[in-house]
């Protein structure tokens, strides 16, 4: 029987699937108790020994914290909310950090829809592009869903510059191949006609 100090607390919210989703919650949170400039900025590119090196910043209003380096996007999105914990108290209530992008399992930080599309993206600009490109992908919580995602890949010491959007990572990245697909195929001396099933992403 419940008297009149019984204290009911209401259901916590649900944690996001997994981290790569909570640090867009959180990206969003920012943005709207703190600045509407807030956003996450990836940018994956090869190193001189052809390995893949991803590096993250997390922005908004006059802050800007930056992770470099990591061998994986798994990796710099654990690392940059590490570097944010220990710089900044963020979150004002206990609710709100049920979104903070922290303690989930390594194969809980990306969908796996959404990391073959860039394992799919990064492997044909490598084999095309060899060296030569940067894969910079930006999101940032606007009204407009078909904006919050913005995908560019930079290539041939910019001569290449190609965009795309989306609503999610991967609607940019999948936008993005679309329009890359003339430079892909001219570059790998195919012609866009023979795109197929299997080169889509």
């Amino acid at each position: 029987m419940m008297d009149d100090n019984t204290l009911i607390m209401p259901p916590m919210p649900k944690r996001p699937e997994n981290g790569l989703l909570a640090w867009l919650a959180t990206i969003g949170y920012l943005g709207a108790e703190y600045s509407p400039d807030a956003m996450l900025t990836l940018r994956a590119a090869p190193n001189d020994a052809e390995q893949i090196i991803w590096s993250a910043v997390a922005s908004w209003a006059q802050e800007n914290v930056v992770v470099q380096d990591c061998p994986s996007l798994a990796t710099a999105l654990r690392y940059l909310w590490r570097a944010v914990e220990q710089e900044h108290q963020i979150f004002k209530t206990l609710e709100a950090a049920t979104r903070r992008p922290s303690n989930y399992p390594q194969d809980r930080w990306i969908d796996p829809q959404t990391q073959s599309t860039l394992d799919r993206l990064i492997d044909i600009s490598g084999s095309v592009f060899k060296q030569q490109w940067l894969l910079i992908i930006v999101y940032q919580p606007v009204d407009n869903p078909n904006l919050r995602v913005r995908a560019r890949l930079l290539a041939q010491d910019n001569a290449i510059h190609i965009g795309g959007s989306g609503p999610s990572i991967r609607d940019a990245c999948r936008a993005l191949y679309r329009n890359a697909a003339p430079n892909y195929f001219a570059s790998a001396e195919r012609h866009p006609d023979e795109l197929s099933d299997r080169d889509d992403l």
